[in-house]
């Protein structure tokens, strides 16, 4: 403060937020060293909790570190912006709330007696069997701990829900709701999931990637004014950073273009082939979907049947590669090593499932290396 004066000229010590934090840490401890004598009393004990400002003092070496600075400046220049963001959050999830009370007020009571639905009925005692005891409870009518009944705990409960914790309970006993002020059945109105559906896409999707967005775009903004004192404009800018940072992709061509193998490379890198590897990998990917618990013994022959045509198609297709590529130049790029393992992956997941484990353990399915792997081929693809 000598140094740089108090207030009233530019660069003072008090126009700086930092000394001003540098200020109250200081002078928080020493109010409290002051009186850290044998005094006893209420207002020394609240005199004494300014020791708790100690633990700012970490926050100093942001200004001592430049990067660090500006991260939390970058925090600090968002913030202002995310008022009219918090607004239109509120908004929303006022909506919410207000739809949410509408369709579930006063359906979430329960008896303790799961057997009574209506609350004239759950009175008297029940019997409970834990391990090997029984009990005899009293049977209760209650509420669960997060509802709808009222516009307030529907904001609490939807919150409970945007933060992940606990919104299985909440959607089953919406689903289970029957009617006001009576007791739960189990799946009664399964369309009521579509209510936290939607809410998931708006909040914890749509308004989480919006506050993440607009610290990403403070940082550019940021960066932008750092870059004003150079002659370089921002595209300019981004078109060396992508000169400088760009890598030649290699691709092996047969230099004989007389040869066979050249006309198998023409083949396996033309655009038709592409697509209908693509399209077999979609088809493939909904073969794998359609296995469901208590399915016939001849629809999951159909399945297997379907499951090494499909194999064979990708044996056939690295096969192809291979001969057009040469071993060595195929076996370079990374997707192509990933699509061998899961072809053959595939191919031992048949001869074990088919010969080995049906004669030794009567038919027990061992799991698909191709449901692993399959259907990741189209990121290759698309490479």
């Amino acid at each position: 403060m000598v140094d740089l004066g108090l207030i009233l000229h530019q660069g003072a010590y008090f126009r700086d937020l930092w000394n001003i934090l540098d200020f109250i840490v200081v002078s928080g401890a020493l109010v409290a060293f002051a009186f850290s004598g044998g005094s006893k009393g209420k207002d020394i004990s609240t005199i004494k909790s300014l020791r708790v400002l100690r633990v700012l003092r970490p926050l100093k070496t942001i200004k001592r570190l430049p990067k660090l600075k500006a991260v939390f400046d970058c925090v600090v220049n968002s913030l202002k912006n995310v008022l009219n963001i918090l607004i239109v959050y509120m908004l929303f999830m006022f909506i919410f709330a207000v739809v949410a009370v509408q369709l579930f007020k006063g359906k979430f009571f329960y008896c303790t007696d799961e057997s009574k639905e209506f609350q004239r009925d759950c009175r008297g005692e029940y019997l409970v069997y834990e391990k090997n005891e029984v009990k005899a409870q009293k049977r209760e009518w209650k509420k669960w701990a997060f509802h709808y009944d009222n516009v307030l705990w529907a904001l609490l409960t939807l919150f409970t829900v945007s933060t992940g914790e606990g919104w299985p309970d909440v959607l089953r006993h919406s689903v289970d709701a029957t009617y006001e002020d009576q007791g739960p059945r189990p799946g009664f109105r399964m369309e009521m999931s579509i209510f936290y559906v939607v809410y998931f896409v708006v909040f914890p999707f749509f308004f989480v990637n919006i506050f993440v967005a607009l610290i990403i775009i403070t940082f550019q903004e940021q960066g932008d004014k750092m870059m004003e004192e150079y002659s370089l404009e921002k595209n300019e800018r981004a078109c060396i950073d992508f000169a400088i940072s760009a890598k030649p992709l290699t691709r092996h061509m047969p230099q004989n273009k007389q040869s066979f193998q050249y006309r198998m490379w023409q083949f396996v890198v033309s655009p038709p082939f592409e697509y209908t590897i693509m399209a077999l990998i979609a088809l493939n990917t909904i073969v794998l979907m359609m296995k469901f618990h208590g399915y016939s013994n001849t629809y999951e022959q159909v399945l297997k049947t379907f499951n090494i045509v499909f194999t064979s198609l990708f044996s056939l297709e690295c096969i192809l590669k291979i001969m057009a590529f040469g071993a060595l130049n195929y076996f370079r790029d990374a997707w192509n090593v990933f699509d061998f393992v899961t072809v053959l992956g595939s191919i031992t997941d048949i001869v074990v499932t088919e010969f080995w484990v049906s004669a030794k353990y009567g038919g027990l399915n061992v799991i698909p290396l191709q449901s692993i792997g399959g259907s990741v081929l189209s990121i290759s693809v698309c490479h």
